[in-house]
């Protein structure tokens, strides 16, 4: 195989493929339509990435999130896996009035959530206010979901991302491992291509490597990658102890950070103790996700968002995860 492009397509953070191509080009057109306009675009109908697992329908909705932010007009935004769905008047009152709103995994909604979501949806498109939808499969697809919902669903601009083929995983795969300074030969590139079933596990890998190479010097060898992912991950706080002191410090019993409660009281504390999962104990989303009673990776990754997010804006939230690193790093 040969070796990747030295200067690869790429769009706000997103290697640029034959397989995503169509997909990127909307956000294009999406992320550009905020620039341009200061009052915010002008959308009737969802838009929605769909796609299987591992396809990059979440790194897509990051990157039209990191186009509208980093636009000139200040922008009101929220990200969040169709399982977090709000209840309280208040959430949901802020996702109809905010200027882009994505739901991820629309095929894990609650049957509970349905009768919101379909709501939500409603009064956006008669505001003409633009949402982003992701799903494992086009609107024909998703047999399991209501009729109704499926069919706003298809009234959309659906728009499909295929699995990466072997060429354009090796592709991202030197690519990504470029952006982590973690340095492969080209046999390394092909191997963990090859052994791959998808982008997250890609990252997985790479990240794994980013890890534990610090000590070798120059490029790894496919040997090297394969030796280096056989071994143990270096010791980690563990996520039990993680949970504890989170749990301790916001006052709140451990076990409710492990399961399904949506009140403010929880669902902060679980998305603290998700975020130190990742930054401190660096481990991947869906073990995060798995600890936290079984949540998917989306959720994670919301959760880590929302805090990053938060840090920056609430100082009492940001002392707080302060102290919390200093005992647990």
């Amino acid at each position: 195989m040969s070796s990747p492009p030295t200067a690869p397509d790429t769009w706000a953070g997103l290697l640029v493929v034959p397989e995503n191509r169509s997909a990127v080009r909307a956000a294009q057109r999406l992320a550009t339509a905020f620039r341009k306009e200061a009052c915010g675009p002008r959308f009737a109908r969802p838009l929605v990435f769909h796609g299987p697992t591992g396809c990059g329908k979440s790194r897509l909705v990051r990157g039209v999130v990191s186009q509208v932010i980093g636009g000139e007009n200040p922008r009101t935004i929220q990200v969040l896996p169709c399982t977090d769905l709000p209840r309280e008047p208040d959430e949901l009152a802020a996702l109809r009035t905010a200027d882009l709103l994505a739901f991820e995994d629309v095929q894990h909604i609650k049957t509970a959530d349905v009768g919101s979501l379909l709501t939500l949806l409603d009064v956006r498109s008669a505001r003409r206010m633009p949402t982003v939808i992701t799903a494992s499969g086009g609107p024909a697809a998703l047999t399991e979901l209501p009729r109704r919902l499926t069919n706003r669903l298809a009234a959309g601009l659906a728009i499909r991302l295929d699995p990466f083929g072997l060429a354009s995983r090796a592709r991202f795969t030197a690519w990504y491992a470029e952006q982590v300074s973690v340095r492969l030969a080209s046999e390394a590139v092909d191997s963990l291509a090859r052994t791959a079933d998808g982008l997250r596990h890609l990252t997985g890998l790479v990240d794994t490597l980013r890890g534990t190479s610090a000590s070798h010097k120059g490029e790894l060898s496919a040997t090297q990658v394969r030796e280096l992912l056989a071994a143990p991950l270096p010791p980690t706080p563990h996520l039990d102890r993680i949970t504890r002191t989170v749990a301790g410090a916001f006052r709140v019993k451990a076990k409710e950070l492990l399961g399904a409660s949506r009140l403010r009281t929880v669902l902060i504390p679980r998305q603290v103790a998700m975020y130190l999962g990742r930054v401190v104990a660096k481990l991947p989303l869906t073990v995060i996700g798995a600890h936290f009673g079984g949540r998917d990776h989306t959720t994670v990754m919301n959760a880590v968002r929302k805090i990053e997010a938060a840090l920056a804006t609430d100082t009492e939230l940001a002392g707080r995860v302060r102290e919390l690193r200093r005992g647990l790093e």
